[in-house]
């Protein structure tokens, strides 16, 4: 199915995973492809939900209540009290050293706990680090996928793109749709707005 997937979608997939590692989860659910298809705003999927309130800030928000995360409400209030907001930070870095520099500087920084050495293999190479570990689809993340291909399938697309990985994941019960709803936007008039783009875009 993922050779169906176009570049942005793919990219998508991957970056749902780093968003899960950024809440501190070890799955990936439709919340975190909800959240990496928001990552850039001036694509046309969160151009056409910016209009109903869905950004990533409200939607990581919306699941940050429910779920939580390394910073809770809490947290982010008392920095933004004292004039930083982590969202814009990462915005601010990710739009001057490309998408995922914060991650990639975290990476690449050297372990510093004077406690203990890194693990390493018997070969003498460095274990590949816990962040790095497979995490695994959760089932509503699974069906989002398969849904997104019968979405492209029903529009006539030869590709999955996406728009379609968004209708798949409004159609699901997973924490992604849960999100919208909390935020006070039905899933159907998510599926309605991406649908105009798919509409305007053909």
């Amino acid at each position: 199915m993922f050779e169906r997937f176009t570049s942005g979608a793919r990219q998508v997939v991957v970056d749902a995973q780093r968003e899960a590692r950024e809440l501190g989860h070890d799955w990936i659910g439709t919340e975190h492809l909800l959240l990496a298809a928001l990552a850039d705003p001036d694509s046309p999927v969160a151009t056409a939900l910016a209009p109903l309130g869905l950004t990533r800030e409200t939607v990581l928000r919306a699941v940050r209540s429910e779920l939580g995360g390394p910073h809770d409400q809490d947290d982010d209030a008392a920095l933004r009290a004292l004039g930083i907001d982590l969202d814009e930070v990462r915005r601010r870095v990710e739009a001057d050293f490309g998408p995922g520099a914060l991650d990639r500087a975290l990476d690449t920084a050297p372990d510093r706990a004077p406690d203990r050495a890194p693990d390493r293999e018997p070969s003498g190479r460095l274990r590949r680090r816990r962040d790095r570990r497979h995490i695994p689809f959760t089932r509503p993340a699974k069906a989002a996928l398969e849904l997104a291909l019968r979405e492209a399938l029903r529009l006539g697309s030869r590709e999955i793109t996406v728009a379609h990985i968004v209708l798949g994941t409004m159609r699901t019960e997973g924490l992604g749709a849960q999100a919208v709803t909390t935020l006070g936007v039905a899933p159907r008039d998510v599926r309605r707005a991406v649908l105009a783009e798919i509409g305007r875009a053909a």
